[in-house]
């Protein structure tokens, strides 16, 4: 029996929102790099509403800051649905990170993970910066493994966020916990893991918005 071969290009025809469905599910150098597909394709990428970048197979730290310059400033959707930085604190410039959290927060981002990792013994800590407490759109924030917060008084202000993830972080001191929670006055679930020491002697949570199970 003779085996029939189609070499009919089916993803092309989806409609786009479909076709922008399955580019957000793909890391985001990838789904940029579907640009060269056709002319078609040339733009699509842009519209992609979740972006996620990842340095790991990066082997020049130039090239994974060029290329989230790139795609955050040719990005063309209203809305950011969802941003994740995964970045090497040893190899990515704290400035630069900042830079990036500031677009996306003009494209009203309303996911934002971080996750920074380093490949030295001595632990580097990334200090988030003071911008990125401060959002009105922003409604899930996550910060893993080896992010610094340290929070002032009054510095921060994230009226929109319902959801905080704080998995293996360090704090600068105990006020900086009380002062990130008080500056979400409508959080509603808070996830925290904790690997001791953290900088933290006394976790105290007090917001009335979490939601009880």
């Amino acid at each position: 029996m003779k085996q029939c071969l189609s070499n009919e290009d089916r993803i092309s025809d989806l409609p786009e929102a479909l076709q922008l469905h399955i580019l957000s599910l793909l890391p985001t150098k990838e789904a940029a790099a579907t640009s060269a597909l056709s002319k078609q394709w040339r733009s699509l990428w842009k519209l992609v509403h979740k972006l996620d970048f990842d340095d790991v197979y990066e082997l020049y730290p130039s090239a994974f800051s060029e290329t989230v310059y790139k795609v955050l400033l040719s990005h063309k959707s209203p809305v950011l649905e969802s941003l994740r930085i995964t970045f090497n604190v040893d190899k990515c410039r704290a400035a630069d990170v900042g830079v990036w959290i500031g677009i996306a927060y003009a494209r009203h981002v309303r996911e934002l993970t971080l996750y920074p990792g380093s490949e030295k013994e001595e632990v580097t800590y990334f200090e988030c910066p003071i911008s990125m407490y401060n959002s009105e759109t922003l409604e899930t924030l996550k910060l893993v493994a080896w992010n610094l917060v340290h929070v002032t008084s009054s510095q921060a202000c994230l009226t929109s966020l319902k959801t905080l993830h704080l998995i293996s972080v360090n704090y600068k001191d105990d006020s900086s916990v009380l002062n990130l929670l008080s500056g979400c006055p409508n959080l509603e679930n808070l996830e925290v893991h904790r690997e001791e020491p953290d900088g933290v002697e006394f976790f105290i949570v007090e917001v009335p918005s979490l939601q009880r199970d």
